[in-house]
């Protein structure tokens, strides 16, 4: 798979519900097991590209860790791809014969403990020159995903953000616009900034993306994170691109939230849908991703994660590939401390829309 490869493999469920309660700081074991079979159905060989075989490895740092326990196929860890996104390839066969399918499963050992949430203050507040220009010149870039130069993108941002003066108090701006503005809807594949703006819906890396591109435009650094929630209960299944995706989910699903750098506290993630507080302020401060049952896959700031997602979508749909994509949870994890009213509501919130993770395989339809 090519480096930008990635982001595709990983997009997304949505759970819907006030913040999960945490199990202090205990340490979380889960056991993620992911099993694909690629069909072809056509009359000639599918040729297996590098992308078929392209796994995502996590990220490590001191409060998750992530190994691969076992894999069907043996594993090549690759360089990290433009993003800082580790990757690794399987060795597999190099063709599917007609009429015929190819199975293979990869299952990971995850380590997560919750991170301490930083105490904010509004009177604390940083200035926007007080902004490294390191993280100025990395991550308020315009990119095919963050589309800077919209003009209604740029006006929004700029009129919410007017007379303020610290980059917190324009975030939480951005924040009570979203609350008052922007709904909850799931898509086969990720719209473009000024498409949620238009729509005023979208799922939870749409309203990230959103989010992002306001923040880039009057240069706060932002980029969009996609990661893994763990409960026994969550369940999910659908068929997707016309018929040629299926996705099965237990035990987890996935989710994406935007990445801010907000002094003097630093980069803070902020949930635009799991949080329901219409505090624009607790979008960050009670943000989930502290919590030891979310553990981080993927970075988005500078791959084409939109239009590769709707590339691989049209390219899957017009061939004669088949896959289907099983995930689960498996025996041996532990269970993470979620309040009993988040599952009910995140239960219902996956019975009713399935699971909207089409794109985790997207980019693995590109060369």
């Amino acid at each position: 798979m090519r480096p930008k490869s990635i982001a595709v493999l990983l997009v997304l469920l949505i759970v819907a519900g006030p913040t999960p309660s945490a199990l202090g700081a205990k340490r979380q074991r889960y056991l993620h097991v992911v099993t694909y079979t690629f069909e072809n159905r056509g009359d000639e060989p599918y040729i297996l590209k590098e992308d078929d075989a392209t796994i995502p490895l996590f990220f490590n740092n001191s409060w998750q860790t992530v190994r691969i326990l076992n894999a069907t196929h043996a594993v090549n860890p690759e360089e990290p791809d433009v993003d800082g996104n580790r990757l690794a390839v399987l060795d597999l066969p190099p063709e599917i014969p007609p009429h015929s399918s190819l199975t293979f499963s990869v299952a990971y050992e995850i380590e997560s403990t919750d991170r301490p949430k930083p105490a904010i203050d509004p009177a604390e507040a940083g200035l926007p020159q007080d902004i490294p220009q390191k993280l100025l010149e990395e991550f308020c870039l315009e990119t095919e995903t963050f589309t800077l130069g919209d003009e209604e993108v740029q006006a929004l941002a700029r009129r919410l953000a007017a007379g303020e003066t610290t980059v917190l108090g324009v975030v939480t701006r951005f924040l009570d616009w979203f609350i008052a503005n922007v709904s909850y809807r799931t898509f086969e594949v990720p719209r473009y900034p000024n498409e949620t703006l238009a729509r005023g819906n979208g799922d939870c890396d749409d309203q990230a993306i959103l989010l992002a591109t306001m923040c880039r435009i009057l240069g706060i650094p932002a980029l969009l994170q996609v990661g893994c929630l763990f409960h026994e209960d969550l369940k999910g299944e659908r068929d997707s691109w016309g018929g040629h995706l299926h996705i099965e989910q237990r035990g987890l699903g996935w989710h994406g939230w935007t990445s801010v750098y907000i002094p003097p506290w630093g980069w803070l993630p902020i949930d635009m849908t799991l949080v329901q507080s219409q505090d624009p302020l607790s979008r960050i401060t009670e943000a989930p991703m502290y919590e030891s049952f979310v553990v981080t896959c993927l970075n988005v700031s500078r791959q084409e994660y939109i239009g590769d997602s709707r590339l691989a979508r049209e390219e899957l749909m017009s061939s004669d590939l088949y896959i289907t994509m099983s995930e689960k949870m498996a025996e041996g994890s532990s269970d993470a401390g979620w309040t009993t009213t988040t599952l009910y509501l995140a239960l219902s919130i996956v019975i009713a829309s399935a699971v909207v993770i089409p794109i985790i395989l997207l980019r693995r339809r590109r060369s």
